[in-house]
């Protein structure tokens, strides 16, 4: 594994916005159609459409209507259907997957804005084209604290349950993954105060770690901000945390009690931060 300090100048990659999903209102000329699936024509060329409990109640017109949608896709050259699947319409994943769909992600409801989770699938309707649909983020993101107090010392904990046991018993810093739709600082503070009991203002981005081979084939990409302290009284939760310090950070640097991925971020310690802000 390698550290490398963040770099301020990103060259842009060219994603392709989501899919938006606006219901079942339709602004294409496929919803006057009768017999169609609606559906609203996206700006790549796509359909995108929401089913809801009401299409999935006779699931032998629900097969015709898709087919009838599909080849009528076809024929319009439309290039690719987005449909969303809520839990109370999982009834017509199957019938889906006869037609050739295939998964795209699905959320659960404590994740979405609405009260049901649901599943995103696709179909590739350009069979002389080579399917260019976009897939699901693979990458989550976590964030680390390297707090200092105003002794000089590091602040640094021993987790309950380590990720292997090589490493179990050895000091570390407060962390954890980002919550979705909470940025770096909060997501910081946030974990060194859970685990921890300590509050801390974040100073800046410290350094970036960019790992792959996580559970469910996810890669990781964990941001080190270095914070200062303003509280001083070790507590958090005793579910995450079996021992709690503030060490020299010196002294925390080249000792083989801290794990050496953490050494290896606190020789960065003095290192200038880049300052995090909203864009």
């Amino acid at each position: 594994m390698r550290i490398h300090h963040l770099l301020v100048r990103c060259r842009p990659q060219g994603i392709m916005p989501r899919p938006i999903f606006h219901g079942k209102c339709c602004c294409s000329s496929s919803s006057s159609v009768t017999g169609r699936l609606p559906g609203n024509r996206d700006r790549f060329g796509g359909i995108t459409l929401t089913l809801d409990r009401t299409d999935v109640v006779d699931l032998v017109s629900f097969r015709e209507r898709l087919s009838a949608s599909l080849a009528a896709w076809r024929e319009e050259k439309r290039c690719a259907a987005w449909v969303r699947v809520p839990s109370n319409a999982a009834a017509a994943l199957p019938v889906l997957f006869d037609e050739g769909f295939d998964w795209h992600h699905a959320k659960p409801a404590a994740d979405v804005a609405e009260s049901d989770g649901y599943a995103l699938v696709t179909i590739w309707l350009k069979k002389d084209e080579a399917n260019r649909l976009p897939r699901y983020g693979a990458t989550q993101v976590g964030v680390g604290g390297l707090v200092l107090n105003n002794a000089g010392e590091v602040l640094l904990m021993q987790e309950r349950v380590s990720i292997s046991s090589q490493v179990h018993g050895l000091w570390k810093l407060p962390g954890g993954l980002v919550d979705p739709g909470e940025d770096l600082v909060a997501a910081v503070a946030r974990e060194v105060e859970e685990e921890t009991g300590v509050q801390a203002l974040a100073e800046g981005v410290l350094c970036i770690h960019h790992r792959h081979g996580f559970a469910h084939g996810l890669s990781d990409l964990y941001f080190t901000l270095r914070m200062k302290a303003q509280s001083s009284i070790l507590g958090g939760s005793t579910s995450e945390a079996r021992a709690l310090t503030w060490m020299p950070l010196e002294q925390a640097i080249v000792s083989p009690d801290v794990m050496d991925f953490n050494r290896r971020i606190l020789k960065l310690a003095r290192q200038p931060v880049l300052v995090p802000h909203r864009g």
